[in-house]
């Protein structure tokens, strides 16, 4: 099994790039989400998929998706294409929430995926996914969202979160105490 990929991206297509590992170049499925240039260096983790007639690369930009991913193959009903599908619609956090939140209608609002699954996902994996070790990654990741929710919801622009954001001392654990850090910055400009 490929474990991960390590080289120059040659080719950059919305689901797939191809990346040149020592000569030899590695078709990689992705998330449409990734935002990746050719020519730029990259760690990606692999999940190969094996079948009678082909052997597919899926990559990510994180172990912690890449374990997800391996967690929704495990569902019956769920294959690489649908489990990628779920993961372009959400970041990892989100779609851990919608699992343990039995929130069926998150996955309902993913193209392909029925009713049936959508239930199936959570029964199968409610359990297993306290077993990811995404539990800071999680709060981390909502506190952050709320973060920006709250200052684009007064008017700042993405770049500008971003660019604060970026900045956000590591102490500050809230999402309040990380909101009013950014107002205080951003008026400085």
């Amino acid at each position: 099994m490929i474990s991960y990929l390590s080289g120059k991206i040659v080719l950059e297509r919305p689901t797939f790039i191809i990346i040149d590992v020592n000569g030899v170049g590695y078709k990689v499925a992705i998330i449409p989400k990734i935002d990746l240039e050719v020519g730029q260096n990259i760690k990606v983790y692999t999940h190969q998929h094996i079948r009678e007639d082909s052997s597919d690369l899926y990559g990510f930009e994180s172990y912690e998706e890449l374990e997800l991913f391996d967690k929704l193959l495990s569902v019956n009903g769920v294959g690489p294409k649908a489990a990628m599908t779920i993961m372009s619609v959400a970041p990892v956090e989100r779609i851990i929430e919608a699992i343990t939140t039995e929130d069926s209608s998150f996955f309902l609002s993913t193209p392909g995926i029925g009713k049936k699954v959508s239930i199936k996902i959570i029964v199968d994996l409610k359990s297993k996914i306290s077993g990811l070790k995404l539990s800071g990654a999680i709060t981390s990741g909502r506190i952050k969202q709320e973060v920006i929710d709250g200052l684009s919801i007064l008017g700042y622009k993405k770049a500008e979160i971003d660019k604060v954001i970026s900045k956000l001392p590591e102490e500050i654990k809230d999402s309040e105490g990380q909101i009013r850090w950014c107002l205080k910055n951003l008026s400085k400009r």
